[in-house]
Formats: structure tokens, C-alpha cells, sequence
């Protein structure tokens, strides 16, 4: 695998210094630049061409969630991770509806924040499992098995998830991944892709990411 082309975006000088230091020790994370402000960070992208960007969400001129909307729609093969202070459920709604992959707290450990940015880079969607206790509460109506806000099927299909595919949605929108499923489900790996592929169908999603994103920005799940 190549070396990740990483963007840094914060309006605090001592954050960027901080991660460029945290992070150049890592042959395979190239930093090709850092930015002060959404739309610095937007100019650069074509220049840089960076793989994953680090964003900020707080920012004079153009905020982190207008940046990643920009960035994403021009550059759709760039994956913005936010990495914020922010812990609520309305900004990481705001951060995936933006088209960002990944949504991070300031506080997580460069341990987990490197292995976020190899992530990241290879399609997953990444959310913070500092953040997970604070969803799980919302998420647990899914297993209720109660029916969604009108996923269109064919006339003789349902698009009601079961309670087994809402118990897999249930971890999916935690983050899993598919081992992860299979082992707090007891079910084999194969058949939690079945169950996945089904989810996929009858939300009108096709792959991980955007069910994800689904699943935490509309009414599918209350937060």
C-alpha cells in the first residue's frame, strides 16, 4: 500500500504543530501541508492532493462542516476526518450529512488516531469509540425491530428490517466491523454480509459508509 498524502487543517497553531510532530515518526503518513482555515483548506486540496484530511470544525471564514461539503462534491477520492472537541450527536449528524469519513475527538490517542487515518484511507467510516456510549442509547430502538421512515421497495417486499438485521445495524452504526459483528452476534461472517446486503437493499444504500451515514442523519435513528 502507498504512503497516505495527509492534510492538516486547524486555526490553532500549537493543534497543528502538535499533530505534525504526533504523526511525521510514521513512514507511511506523508503530510503534505498544513492549513488554517476551511477555505485555505479548500485552495490547497488541488495543490496537495492529499488522501485524508484531518479537519477542524470550528473556524474563522469557512467552518469544517461548509469545507468538507466543498471539498467532497470537487474531490470526491479525498476522505475528510473531523477531529474536534466537539462530543454531540447534532455536529457528528452535521459531519457525515458533509460527506466526511470520519469523526474524531482531540483527546483520542495518537495510537488510535493513526490506526483511524489507515481507516479511513481504506473506505471505512470512522466514528470516535470514545462517542460510542453517548449513541448506543439511540441506536438500541433498532433492535425494537419498528418500522422505517419509508425505504421504497416492490410492492410485495417490506422494508421493515428484521430483528436480526436490526441488531447487525445496531453494531454497524457503532462501527464494527464484520468480525466484530459475527463475534457479538454468533453468527458466521458470511451470514452477517447476507444480513448487511439485505440492510443495504431496503435502506437504498450501497455500501457501509453510506448506510452509516443513513443511519445517523435521519429518522431512521432518533438522536
Amino acid at each position: 500500500m502507498r504512503n497516505i498524502n495527509l492534510l492538516i487543517v486547524d486555526d490553532h497553531p500549537m493543534i497543528r504543530e502538535g499533530l505534525v510532530a504526533m504523526l511525521t515518526p510514521y513512514p507511511d503518513i506523508n503530510i503534505v501541508g498544513t492549513c488554517s482555515d476551511g477555505q485555505e483548506a479548500i485552495e490547497s486540496v488541488e495543490a496537495h492532493a492529499p488522501d485524508i484530511i484531518l479537519m477542524d470544525i470550528k473556524m474563522l471564514k469557512v467552518n469544517g462542516f461548509e469545507a468538507t461539503r466543498e471539498i467532497v462534491s470537487n474531490y470526491p477520492g479525498v476522505k475528510v476526518i473531523m477531529l474536534t472537541i466537539f462530543e454531540d450527536a447534532e455536529s457528528i449528524r452535521l459531519a457525515l450529512q458533509a460527506g466526511a469519513s470520519g469523526y474524531m475527538l482531540k483527546q483520542a490517542s495518537r495510537e488510535k488516531l493513526v490506526e483511524s487515518i489507515r481507516r479511513a484511507f481504506k473506505g471505512e467510516t470512522i466514528i470516535d469509540s470514545m462517542l460510542l456510549s453517548q449513541l448506543v442509547t439511540d441506536y438500541t430502538r433498532l433492535a425494537q425491530g419498528y418500522t422505517t421512515r419509508g425505504y421504497s421497495l416492490s410492492a410485495d417486499e417490506s422494508s421493515e428490517l428484521t430483528p436480526r438485521e436490526s441488531e447487525v445495524a445496531r453494531f454497524l452504526a457503532q462501527g464494527l466491523t464484520n468480525k466484530e459483528i459475527s463475534a457479538r452476534t454468533h453468527l458466521a461472517v458470511d451470514t452477517v454480509k447476507t444480513h448487511l446486503r439485505s440492510i443495504y437493499r431496503k435502506m437504498g444504500v450501497k455500501n457501509r459508509s453510506q448506510a452509516i451515514t443513513e443511519l445517523m442523519t435521519n429518522k431512521y435513528v432518533n438522536i
